[in-house]
């Protein structure tokens, strides 16, 4: 599909794996279920296989897989080891809050023991040795020495950051801005980067961090050396812990997936599956486990795909789309991917503060994705930006978020209530009891939203031309909103419909279930054709006739087709027509 208002697209052509049943093969009576795909990073073990999570909510999902896995930080509170490496595990729902894995690190635990006292503290060795010896300077040295190559302990938060976006940062101010300076040993500087700028993004974090638990005031005395309190530096390394880019992304995947399934009714046509796939997969990887060997998008007629894990929009990020988009492509299906916050270069903040943030896809180091965005694979991708906000920060443990990809297909199946061909919704906003308000500033003024970044009305419609969905929230209300349904590959204005892509997603899927046992080899023509119209008669009535079709016998180029078109009678999408063609015979 080209454009949203382009309703005459259909299914060039069709391809079917045949079977070696007879012609007294019964085609499957009741409409096939809507299939879903949910694909991201849960600290699963990665098996390259999903397993089916239809009727199941989290606490049964956690109950059965129990997460475990193990993320890595620079040590800030002592000089040995460099790093310190926590054991993460989820058995149950409440084990998502952030304040009760909090709870559950060993250093909380170890420091809590200790209460302060310096010969329990000297029980680890140089473990916790920055406590409660001018703790300020001694963690500006630490971070500072970070940012030279030969000092850089290989932890998952030095590895690189794009320079333009990534996928695993939430900004680049504080921490964020510092992170993103630490280079791994085998990288040089980027052009412009300067020492001076790395030791303000240290000063900046240091001070920051203090600032926002009052522990510290803007300017020390001078000459005189300002200890920083124990539970201070205790929140600066749970801050690294929880923005790891393991733990960041599944805490944010595993939430998004409970709002999900309390959202969408049980008794819906509909089936869900869960995929473990770590979120550091680079393109060949992920190629492999999506498409060339492990085929876990083929292995059943997906609807649609959900790819949890957060990208950005940077070189490295696009050659992962790209592969995406791809295998959507060669299974006929729609991808739904989330975006990082800062995935044009910049804080989110300052995308959902302009005018025309779609500009900043302008600039160099966005080739690719404008190549993406050109080729035909880019119809079966959308991309979804902001975050709904269930919590915000409490007692050193981060908010929680729900990622818009996830918002947006629960509002999807939400229309299979109603609809043989579900779409996002548009323009209708949305309550959510589970989401938190939190004022911050939108176009200069200040404003309570249940968002991650508060955007202004120009935000959707400018991204919406970089091929980009944008989550709204709806001012002092736990409401949001999409204002547009697009897929990545331009269409009239500068948008490509996600309704028509889902809609020819659902029909592909429809017929590949429906005449998967009425076509078989050997088969003569008359015979085909017959099998084919009794096959689609029978799926028009398990629909309830919202859809029906029309076969016909064809020659298109000295090829004799089975020529087939649907109908739609019902919903959103009445009036349109879409054809396909099969072999009259053969193979």
């Amino acid at each position: 599909m080209t454009g949203e208002d382009d309703i005459k697209g259909g299914i060039a052509s069709f391809s079917i794996g045949l079977g070696n049943k007879g012609h007294g093969a019964v085609p499957i009576k009741p409409a096939p279920p809507f299939r879903v795909l949910i694909a991201g990073d849960f600290g699963l073990a990665a098996t390259g296989v999903a397993f089916n999570i239809t009727g199941q909510d989290v606490e049964e999902i956690l109950e059965q897989k129990t997460p475990s896995f193990s993320v890595s930080a620079v040590n800030m509170l002592g000089s040995h080891p460099p790093e310190l490496e926590e054991q993460v595990s989820f058995a149950r729902l409440k084990d998502l809050a952030p304040t009760k894995l909090l709870r559950g690190f060993r250093f909380v635990r170890d420091l809590e023991a200790a209460s302060g006292d310096e010969e329990q503290l000297a029980v680890h060795d140089q473990r916790y040795d920055k406590i409660g010896k001018s703790a300020l300077d001694e963690q500006k040295s630490l971070l500072e020495r970070l940012l030279k190559d030969d000092e850089l302990p290989t932890s998952e938060q030095g590895k690189r950051k794009e320079n333009d976006a990534s996928s695993s940062s939430k900004g680049t101010e504080g921490l964020d801005a510092l992170l993103s300076m630490i280079r791994s040993p085998e990288e040089k500087a980027a052009p412009g980067e300067s020492g001076s700028a790395a030791k303000t993004a240290v000063d900046a974090f240091i001070q920051k961090t203090l600032q926002e638990t009052g522990q510290v005031s803007s300017a020390p005395v001078e000459g005189k050396k300002k200890d920083a309190p124990a539970d201070t530096l205790q929140q600066a390394q749970a801050r690294l812990f929880f923005e790891s880019p393991k733990l960041s992304k599944v805490l944010l995947n595993w939430h998004g997936l409970n709002l999900l399934l309390s959202e969408v009714p049980l008794d819906l046509p509909l089936e869900l599956h869960l995929l473990q796939l770590d979120h550091d997969l680079d393109a060949v990887d992920l190629q492999e486990v999506l498409g060339e060997t492990g085929e876990a998008l083929q292995a059943e007629l997906y609807d649609i795909a959900l790819f949890a894990n957060e990208i950005g929009l940077g070189p490295r990020d696009t050659e992962r789309l790209k592969v995406l988009a791809r295998e959507c492509a060669e299974s006929d299906t729609v991808g739904l991917a989330t975006l990082a916050g800062h995935f044009a270069g910049v804080p989110g903040e300052e995308v959902a503060d302009i005018e025309t943030p779609h500009q900043l896809l302008d600039k160099r180091g966005f080739e690719g994705f404008a190549g993406l965005r050109a080729s035909d694979a880019a119809s079966h991708l959308a991309l979804f930006w902001n975050d709904a906000r269930l919590t915000a920060e409490e007692d050193g443990a981060p908010a929680l978020f729900v990622s818009g990809a996830f918002v947006a297909l629960s509002e999807i199946l939400v229309q299979l209530e109603t609809e043989v061909f579900p779409r996002l919704p548009v323009g209708m906003p949305k309550d959510y009891d589970a989401l938190e308000l939190v004022e911050s500033r939108s176009m200069g003024g200040e404003v309570a939203m249940a968002t991650r970044f508060a955007v202004g009305s120009d935000t959707a419609p400018s991204l919406a031309l970089a091929g980009i969905n944008v989550l709204e929230g709806v001012a002092n209300r736990t409401s949001l909103v999409f204002r547009r349904a697009v897929t990545v590959q331009p269409g009239e204005d500068g948008r490509g419909a996600l309704d028509q892509a889902l809609l020819v997603s659902r029909l592909f899927s429809l017929f590949q279930e429906a005449l998967g046992e009425a076509v078989f080899a050997g088969q003569d023509a008359d015979e085909r054709e017959a099998a084919v119209a009794t096959s689609l008669e029978v799926l028009s009535r398990s629909l309830s006739d919202k859809v029906t079709f029309e076969v016909e016998r064809m020659a298109v180029e000295d090829q004799d087709l089975i020529g087939v078109t649907a109908f739609v009678q019902d919903g959103w999408a009445s009036g349109q027509q879409h054809s396909f063609y099969l072999p009259a015979s053969g193979g």
